[in-house]
């Protein structure tokens, strides 16, 4: 019963404090909504092919009207146009393509012979000159089945299951998620240094409750504080901005090995360091430094060597891949694996900072300085 009192009053203390309105909770959903929304024309995967309507200038043969009237079956509109008007246009700066069909000569005339539009009447113009061909070998070998044009032939439209990858929202739902959760090894942080700055120490170490429960009280309430912050997250990210997660609870059960490894992290670096001011600036050096090693900032090109270095070593970037892969692409292989490197690395920072503490029990130091 003891015990439980003391874990609420860690867990009230956390949850009452202004930063952790402030930094765990609002600064993600708008930095989310701000990345999400200034972003989304950047992280699109598909590419709309326009509607080509393209003016022709054409002597009106047979060989011409077949060329115009075949052609929207891939997509482009030829509009007959006499060549005074396209020379006004032109003139005009009203027109930047045009095409000129002169006997068997086909010519684009074009500003951007790069640009889509150029792209599209040249591989179409490609492919009737090769049907044309067809259709001229099949007059001289008699098969008049076979002479008209078979562009239906050509192609299909089908859907395809490619793969399915984040928008710049779901991309920010995920990697501002494990920033915050990073941040929480301050928060873990501040629980040991709370005795000191509430200068309750002396008589915490006074009383008969032991010093270990004192530990992992601690511990407990902060892995399970930084674990009930990332829920409000998600859920909020879920309602507020439409962000897939597949499964919450899925996601959540994800995320506790590494709530585990955020936690020890924090409670590790102040007992190395001993002082409450210096181990919240190394744990947000560092944890801005795994952030950016981790693409959460931003979505860093994985072809450069260096990138992809930083990559597959930083913590955020293991469990970064891992929530992706389960979310778009179903598979848990990623998320386990960093789930295992999360435990074995938080547990073995939990023993160190563990026995750091248990070291000096009785003294000054304990919980406090």
């Amino acid at each position: 019963m003891r015990t439980l009192r003391f874990l609420k009053k860690e867990a009230l203390h956390l949850i009452m404090a202004p930063e952790t309105l402030l930094l765990m909770l609002l600064f993600p959903v708008v930095l989310t909504w701000v990345l999400g929304t200034a972003l989304s024309s950047a992280s699109g995967n598909t590419l709309d092919l326009p509607e080509v309507r393209m003016p022709i200038v054409s002597e009106g043969s047979m060989l011409s009207d077949v060329f115009i009237a075949n052609s929207q079956k891939s997509g482009i509109t030829f509009e007959k146009t006499d060549q005074a008007e396209v020379d006004r246009r032109v003139a005009a700066g009203t027109l930047k393509e045009y095409v000129e069909l002169k006997g068997r000569d086909l010519i684009l005339h074009s500003d951007d012979p790069g640009s889509i539009e150029a792209m599209l009447v040249k591989m179409y113009a490609t492919a009737f000159t090769k049907q044309a061909n067809l259709s001229m070998l099949a007059i001289k070998e008699g098969k008049l089945k076979q002479m008209a044009p078979q562009f239906k032939s050509f192609t299909a439209v089908e859907g395809i299951d490619g793969a399915n990858e984040p928008d710049s929202f779901g991309y920010y739902g995920v990697t501002m998620l494990t920033m915050i959760i990073m941040y929480g090894s301050i928060q873990a942080m501040s629980l040991l240094a709370l005795e000191k700055s509430a200068r309750t120490a002396l008589r915490l170490k006074a009383s008969p409750y032991p010093m270990n429960q004192v530990f992992f009280v601690k511990t407990t309430a902060a892995c399970g504080i930084i674990l009930l912050q990332a829920l409000v997250l998600v859920l909020i990210n879920h309602f507020a901005y439409g962000i897939d997660y597949r499964n919450i609870g899925m996601v959540m059960l994800m995320l506790v090995p590494l709530a585990v490894f955020v936690t020890s992290f924090g409670v590790a670096v102040y007992q190395v360091l001993r002082k409450a001011g210096t181990a919240s600036t190394f744990l947000s050096l560092f944890t801005s430094i795994f952030v950016f090693m981790g693409r959460g900032y931003t979505a860093l090109p994985l072809d450069n060597a260096v990138f992809e270095a930083m990559y597959r070593i930083s913590p955020l970037g293991w469990i970064n891949e891992g929530l992706f892969q389960y979310i778009y692409q179903g598979e848990t292989g990623a998320v386990l694996s960093a789930s295992i490197k999360f435990l074995v690395l938080g547990l073995i920072m939990l023993l160190i900072a563990y026995l750091l503490f248990r070291r000096e029990e009785g003294s000054d130091l304990v919980a406090a300085d």
